[in-house]
């Protein structure tokens, strides 16, 4: 930077003492040059149980010593352009996560530090619907949200959000379980006397009246969505119809993902006539992404746990 600082000066004054307009130019080139800016960690993920991959936006260089992945050194890093590859001492157990901690410089000597969450690759995950779920919970009915198995394989990692991967009020991770086609989970969402297998990180509750859910294949921000539902009713007039901020951002995401067909609040599913045990239910595992597939049952029909009811709610 001292060289650099003399030759700037230097060229200034030339420039200076001949009258050249050029000049100028020449020394904001040259300053524009020089790179101070770290680089930026864009993407991170699990190739396997045992190797990740990262990526900046820009060339980087790496020393192997400067990761560790919950306290332990990874056992192998190499690097090419922008994506650092590195190989871990021991895999992360299926639906568990680990701490990777890390150090980088780009060509120009800018480094920056790094503390990410790394979950375990998933080698065969089951594939779900969203087949039922309440929004005006009791104690004795409390919220509750019903997956079916569509394909076989392991939920670990699955991840179902009251929202979206990044931008959700509450969630529910699963662990490492192999299931079979045709399985019902359900998850509670909310406090109250159910004592069902599954409950979600807060229990505090889905939106009443307006709102989403989507399941993703991992925890991981960037993870793919497999599926997704918005509701919501037909008098609120904020946000597009849509009640909050949250909300209308959740469902252009959705939109943008193609698991919603729709960004207005007038296509989401009817919520007007659903109660703590008149539930949404799938039609049939009809998916279409649109609020074609849902009704609402009748009053007591909700079947979490088993093939929902075909009495519908006639108001």
């Amino acid at each position: 930077m001292k060289h650099l600082t003399i030759t700037v000066l230097s060229l200034f004054f030339i420039f200076s003492s001949c009258g050249c307009r050029q000049g100028d130019d020449v020394v904001n080139a040259l300053l524009a040059s020089h790179d101070d800016k770290p680089p930026v960690l864009r993407s991170w993920e699990m190739v396997t149980q045992t190797s990740a991959r990262l990526s900046f936006n820009e060339p980087v260089v790496i020393r192997q010593t400067d990761f560790t992945i919950d306290g332990k050194a990874v056992s192998d890093g190499t690097v090419s352009n922008g994506t650092v590859t590195l190989t871990l001492t021991d895999a992360i157990p299926l639906g568990q996560s680990a701490r990777l901690e890390g150090r980088v410089e780009d060509l120009a000597r800018n480094s920056v530090r790094f503390s990410i969450i790394l979950w375990a690759k998933n080698p065969n995950p089951a594939t779900v619907l969203i087949n039922e779920f309440t929004t005006k919970g009791t104690a004795a009915n409390p919220d509750r949200v019903e997956l079916v198995v569509t394909g076989r394989g392991n939920l670990a990692g699955l991840t179902l959000y009251a929202g979206t991967p990044s931008l959700y009020s509450d969630r529910f991770i699963f662990a490492d379980r192999w299931v079979e086609r045709g399985t019902y989970l359900v998850v509670r969402f909310q406090e109250g006397t159910d004592s069902g297998e599954h409950t979600s990180e807060k229990l505090s509750g889905l939106s009443s009246n307006n709102g989403s859910l989507s399941v993703a294949v991992s925890p991981e921000w960037e993870s793919a969505i497999i599926d997704a539902v918005v509701w919501g009713n037909v008098v609120t007039t904020t946000y597009e119809g849509f009640g909050s901020q949250a909300l209308l951002t959740q469902v252009s995401q959705l939109y943008d993902g193609e698991q919603w067909n729709s960004q207005k609040s007038k296509d989401s599913v009817d919520s007007t006539d659903s109660t703590a045990t008149r539930s949404f239910c799938r039609d049939r595992l009809s998916d279409t992404n649109s609020s074609a597939d849902w009704y609402i049952c009748d009053t007591r029909q909700a079947s979490f746990g088993s093939l929902n009811s075909e009495k519908r709610y006639v108001p």
